[in-house]
């Protein structure tokens, strides 16, 4: 498959306010078209008779060339595309036999085109009927919507293009997000040009990760920026956020001041000091923020305990507008929809009980100052993103706020206004990530902490029996606390109860295809009261494997044809995981009538449950009641670490694999012995004997059999 430029138009969960004055964005949909009839260009003869890439010997394809062209001259903006791929081997046709063009659903995409053409010259054309629309996904926020065309009967040695126009407008107001492309794709690209054909306004363009580049600007109003021999992209599992490591760039427009800023750091110093008496001025608490903190504190005694009521506080009793909608809540909105930051006071939050995030941390930093708390506004990058902000143009990707709070010594993170995430832990989008905390005339830099795993438990019982024939049937109970939790209420806080439980019965049926799940019950799904828990009845047949007149048995259920995480020998990336998590597993297993386990044993343990990964078992067998017990207790990121160097990759795959392979481990159920019955009694001693008026002998009569011994 090959998506061409796939932008990422997300909002973020708060926007960055602070390049507003900095920066203006211009957004609107376009309502111009251009010309329906496709242009193509000539084609070389030598890129039709082209065997191999010569940049990057052995790739199956070669973006020869992709023009992205912008025009903002008048109110609206959008992108004309000119892409063309050479393929060179079958793999290479399959994959980029399949082309995307992604866009949200305030977006346009018209003037579709394709063409392919032969070595021989011969070419056929597609139009705009012959791609197909489909909905990638929907969020509270959005729809990604996907044109799409398979090429039929591509072959090695054919050239495809593919041209259309875009509009680049986002209804969000992060500027990251509204203008940015990706230049490098998972096949070498010989050439990506992107030119500015008209502007209405003075603008930046910014590469990352680029080697490559080659700038013109003519005046304020156009340039080209050109980037050539890109190397393949190659996507991972475990990434660090892709912006870190994959080519792109992006198209800024501001104002001409921006550029009085001559040194990095007099940039983020003046960040730092505008931003922090913009919250200190804010967040200044009066005597009803004051009144109402020692309301909530009432007898609570130490810090924990009373920011942790100030936190609750903050998300149980006022409504969070970027998590719920209601008529109610439609008015409120539209009370805040004359300010372009939606500006709204502590005093105004707690008074209305509703707000956006930002808001709500608002209001949190205000009350915890009333307390006598220091606090500070902490400016964060976000993974969907970056993780490192500490860099010249780091500035860009601030896009979250968190509340710094000093105790004692310590300056602690805050954000209540993640309406899922609870107290003492940072959503896991921001973790790892860097963070500025805005001081008057400084710019002081730290790290969002990583929870450790015991933060975000899972628990996962079951009760399941296994019948002669080897199939299982039983009750599963799952709750999930800290991130698992979280995540998945934010994932599913729009989802409707039918899709949520066909996606969570997917997750089983990908594992272990054929399971019947069935009476999915949720508690707490819509709620932030963690631990979110689910409780189902499952049948798998033939989850135990026939070995002649044996069975053999995975006690583990949970993990049992799970794909290994790592399968590449090699890693080019570092490797990034989600979040650090404990699971807690405890099965009891009711063996088939007649059926025995042969030679009990736990499986090999790995690793540390302390450090960075580990896995421990434990193994329980009542033979006289035909009982298994099973219990395993793993953890990610013990120790809070989620994020390791390509260089670490062969121990981390290693010892992924050991407990892989333990969480595999079987065992075998045979048939019970016949029981052996008790000796026969002695045979009697025989009478003597009497003459016999038959001719016929009798037969001798001998000692009783006995019971053949199983």
């Amino acid at each position: 498959m090959f998506t061409p430029a796939l932008r990422n138009c997300l909002r973020p969960r708060t926007a960055c306010r602070l390049l507003i004055g900095i920066a203006l964005l211009f957004l609107g949909l376009a309502s111009a078209s251009a010309s329906s009839k496709s242009k193509w260009d000539p084609i070389s003869a030598a890129d039709l008779a082209a065997t191999e890439c010569k940049s990057y010997p052995g790739s199956g394809a070669e973006v020869l060339f992709h023009r992205n062209t912008l025009d903002s001259s008048r109110n609206d903006d959008w992108s004309t595309h000119y892409l063309r791929i050479k393929i060179y081997s079958p793999k290479g046709a399959e994959e980029a036999g399949v082309f995307h063009v992604d866009y949200y659903s305030w977006q346009k995409v018209w003037d579709l085109a394709a063409r392919v053409t032969k070595p021989s010259g011969a070419s056929a054309e597609y139009g705009k009927d012959s791609f197909n629309d489909s909905v990638v996904f929907k969020t509270e926020d959005a729809k990604l919507k996907r044109k799409v065309l398979a090429v039929p009967n591509l072959e090695a040695g054919d050239v495809v293009e593919m041209q259309w126009v875009q509009t680049v407008s986002t209804q969000t107001a992060s500027m990251i997000d509204s203008y940015f492309w990706y230049c490098q794709e998972e096949v070498p690209v010989r050439e990506y040009t992107f030119a500015v054909k008209a502007s209405r306004s003075d603008f930046n363009i910014f590469s990352f990760n680029v080697a490559k580049t080659e700038a013109k600007k003519s005046a304020n109003t156009q340039a080209q920026l050109v980037m050539r021999d890109l190397p393949p992209f190659e996507k991972e599992v475990a990434m660090v956020p892709m912006k870190d490591v994959r080519g792109w760039f992006i198209l800024l427009y501001s104002h001409p001041y921006l550029r009085w800023f001559s040194k990095p750091d007099e940039i983020w110093k003046e960040i730092s000091t505008e931003q922090e008496e913009d919250f200190r001025l804010m967040t200044r608490p009066g005597l009803i923020i004051k009144n109402k903190a020692r309301e909530i504190i009432g007898a609570a005694a130490s810090d924990e305990e009373k920011l942790a009521k100030l936190y609750a506080y903050c998300q149980d009793n006022v409504q969070n507008l970027s998590y719920f909608d209601s008529p109610d809540l439609q008015k409120a909105k539209k009370k805040l929809e004359g300010d372009a930051d939606k500006k709204q006071s502590p005093d105004e939050t707690l008074d209305r009980k509703f707000g956006y995030p930002h808001h709500i941390n608002e209001l949190f930093a205000a009350l915890a100052q009333a307390a006598g708390y220091p606090v500070r506004l902490a400016l964060c990058a976000n993974r969907h993103n970056t993780l490192n902000i500490r860099n010249p143009k780091g500035w860009l990707f601030v896009n979250d706020d968190l509340v710094a709070v000093r105790v004692g010594a310590d300056w602690k993170l805050y954000c209540p206004g993640d309406y899922y995430t609870p107290a003492g832990m940072i959503d896991r989008s921001n973790e790892f990530a860097s963070y500025l905390r805005c001081e008057e005339d400084q710019a002081i830099f730290g790290q969002v902490p990583v929870s450790v795993a015991d933060k975000s438990p899972v628990t996962r019982t079951a009760h399941l029996a296994i019948d002669a024939d080897g199939n299982l049937e039983g009750d599963v109970e799952i709750r999930m606390g800290g991130h698992a939790g979280s995540s998945r209420k934010a994932k599913w806080a729009d989802t409707q109860p039918a899709e949520i439980d066909q996606d969570f019965r997917t997750e089983i049926t990908d594992r272990l295809p054929g399971a019947e799940v069935s009476d999915i019950v949720w508690e707490n799904l819509r709620g932030n009261i963690l631990p979110l828990i689910v409780r189902y009845k499952v049948k798998v047949a033939g989850y135990a494997e026939p070995a002649g007149s044996k069975l053999v048995l995975a006690p583990n259920y949970f993990e049992h044809k799970a794909a290994p995480l790592f399968s590449a020998e090699t890693r080019q990336h570092p490797i990034f995981f989600d979040y650090a998590r404990a699971e807690h597993d405890d099965i009891e297993i009711r063996l088939p009538e007649g059926f025995v386990v042969e030679a009990p044993s736990a499986p090999e343990e790995a690793g540390d449950l302390t450090n960075i990964m580990g896995v421990r078992y434990q193994l329980g067998y009542k033979r006289k009641k035909g009982l298994l017990n099973y219990h395993r207790d793993y953890a990610l990121g013990g120790n809070g670490a989620i994020a390791f160097q390509a260089a670490a990759y062969p121990k981390l795959k290693a010892l992924m694999d050991g407990i892989h392979q333990s969480d595999e481990h079987s065992l075998v159920l045979k048939p019970a012995p016949r029981p052996i019955g008790p000796p026969a009694p002695p045979a009697p001693t025989p009478a003597p004997a009497t003459p016999s008026t038959s001719s016929t002998p009798e037969p001798a009569s001998g000692p009783a059999p006995t019971s053949p011994a199983s």
